[in-house]
């Protein structure tokens, strides 16, 4: 038979005293837990809606890398309704509205709590061209009449994302007309190709327009009158054209600038003049 160790009385209150001191020291632990939870979520709540952390107007928005633009340009950009909580305002969102179109090429936005507000960095499309009679991607749209912008990827500017440029800045030299909105590849290479013959050419003839409003046949208006290049095919195609272009430059003796009505250079290799 098994010997089972005899407990006093003593031992069995000592006991009980024990149980009850950790009943209580668990439910002054809880109570503090719970107190600390508390404290923490109503801190919490009082810093969102603490005027401290609230973005009252856009003069608390920095903005950097603008060069063309204002910043107050910038921050009007912005999809903010004032004031807003620091915490309902969703960066990567903003970012992507300005990229969405317009002026800005790429946006970072950043918060920041001390003093709080809004970093925005910027990187600015360089308007290239002005663009005339530009016609949307959207067959319901109404062809864009007013005088707009593009850059060297083809993306279309409205003129008066610029309107606060330094009179020290000259809007672009070069005009387009008629470009639609799925001619932004071409564009892309044909900019490409210009830039590329008016820095590499000896005596480049200077070109001041592009016209694409004939289906077909894409017009420069240069310095030695209209000149007729046809449909696009490629840029190398451009670049032979080009230098055709060049190579014209002095006219056969007995010919004046007067007389033509364009040169024709949709045969690069066999350029033609069109007599009025």
């Amino acid at each position: 038979m098994a010997n089972f160790p005899i407990v006093s009385p003593s031992d069995l209150s000592e006991r009980r005293r024990q149980r009850r001191r950790q009943r209580r020291l668990r439910a002054i632990q809880a109570f503090w837990r719970f107190f600390v939870v508390v404290a923490l979520t109503g801190g919490s709540i009082w810093l969102i809606k603490s005027p401290l952390w609230i973005v009252q107007s856009a003069e608390q928005i920095d903005v950097e890398g603008n060069e063309l633009l204002s910043a107050e340009r910038v921050r009007s950009l912005l999809p903010i309704r004032y004031p807003k909580p620091l915490w309902a305002i969703q960066p990567d969102t903003l970012a992507q509205h300005l990229e969405a179109g317009g002026p800005i090429a790429q946006a970072t936005i950043t918060r920041h709590l001390l003093p709080p507000g809004l970093h925005v960095q910027i990187q600015e499309r360089r308007p290239v061209a002005i663009a005339q009679s530009y016609q949307p991607l959207d067959p319901s749209a109404s062809t864009i009449s007013q005088s707009g912008l593009l850059d060297a990827t083809g993306a279309w500017i409205p003129l008066e994302d610029y309107s606060r440029l330094s009179s020290s800045m000259e809007l672009p030299k070069l005009t387009v007309l008629g470009m639609r909105e799925s001619d932004r590849e071409q564009w892309e290479a044909i900019y490409a190709e210009l830039q590329h013959f008016q820095s590499t050419a000896q005596h480049p003839v200077q070109i001041s327009e592009l016209d694409w409003q004939q289906p077909g046949n894409l017009i420069l208006k240069t310095e030695l009158g209209a000149v007729h290049l046809g449909l696009y095919r490629s840029s190398e195609r451009l670049a032979a054209q080009l230098q055709a272009l060049n190579q014209m430059r002095n006219l056969p003796e007995g010919f004046e600038a007067t007389q033509i009505e364009y040169i024709d250079l949709q045969r690069p290799e066999y350029p033609s003049l069109q007599m009025r």
